[in-house]
């Protein structure tokens, strides 16, 4: 008599619910990554976006500001001419008279005399350089400028130092420094890592310094970013551009040096 074989078949309504549901699984990793692929675009639409419009408003307020500095630019112009004829007229005046009653010229000093700290061309600010009561900043500035070593100390001259005024009661105030022309200024600020290699320099930090009109782009576009969705994350720097913070370069850029110079 034959063995029967005792090896079942499999039930084809437990094969077929495998299948559903295997089915049903790779359907749903299917849509989870068209999903992912969904907002991963829609994010990178909205980041482009914010960008875009963060550069327009920071462009316009530049525009604005520059149209504004443009008039009063124009109005001193004009007030110089004025003061120019009329100095061109007491010069003629006194020229055709002998008394001793005639009007006194007005000095061309009047119009030379500059304070060297009002120039940012040859003007750097130092931060964290430490406060003494009846401090001789001029003193401090130099003996700053020694510390970057003989090299940039024998080829620069000090002009002129103050410290302005204080606007936090825990750190120094700022301190502007200004030189004879701009090739010291730019000698400093190219060797002003080496502050970092000394004990008493190491926590200043030197910059140049900024126009009124690039002190005024920077405040306004730092405005605009904290008053923008995700605005913290981004920054603007040393020229003025938005840029992420995550981006952020642990040296100086160039543009810190100053515009148009190469280190």
């Amino acid at each position: 008599m034959a063995s029967k074989s005792t090896k079942k078949n499999p039930d084809p309504d437990v094969s077929n619910k495998l299948d559903s549901i295997i089915n049903s699984i790779k359907e749903l990793k299917t849509s989870q990554d068209s999903m992912k692929r969904m907002f991963e675009s829609k994010l990178d639409k909205l980041r482009t976006d914010l960008m875009a419009n963060v550069d327009n408003k920071v462009r316009a307020l530049r525009d604005e500001i520059s149209m504004d500095i443009n008039r009063e630019t124009n109005r001193t112009d004009q007030l110089l001419t004025t003061v120019q004829s009329i100095q061109t007229r007491l010069d003629s005046l006194e020229q055709d008279t002998s008394s001793k009653n005639s009007v006194p010229l007005l000095s061309h000093s009047l119009y030379q005399t500059q304070n060297p700290l009002d120039n940012p061309d040859i003007t750097i600010t130092a931060s964290g350089l430490p406060f003494s009561d009846d401090e001789n900043i001029v003193e401090k500035a130099n003996d700053l400028i020694r510390a970057l070593g003989e090299d940039v100390s024998d080829n620069v001259n000090v002009t002129a130092a103050a410290r302005l005024p204080s606007r936090f009661s825990d750190r120094p105030a700022i301190v502007k420094i200004s030189f004879s022309n701009l090739d010291e200024k730019v000698k400093v600020l190219r060797n002003k890592m080496k502050l970092k290699q000394t004990d008493t320099y190491k926590n200043v930090y030197i910059k140049s310094s900024k126009s009124r009109i690039e002190r005024l782009i920077e405040v306004n576009a730092r405005a605009v970013l904290r008053n923008i969705p995700g605005g913290r994350a981004l920054r603007v720097d040393a020229s003025g551009r938005i840029k992420s913070r995550n981006n952020q370069q642990q040296v100086d850029e160039p543009n810190d040096i100053l515009p148009g110079v190469h280190a």
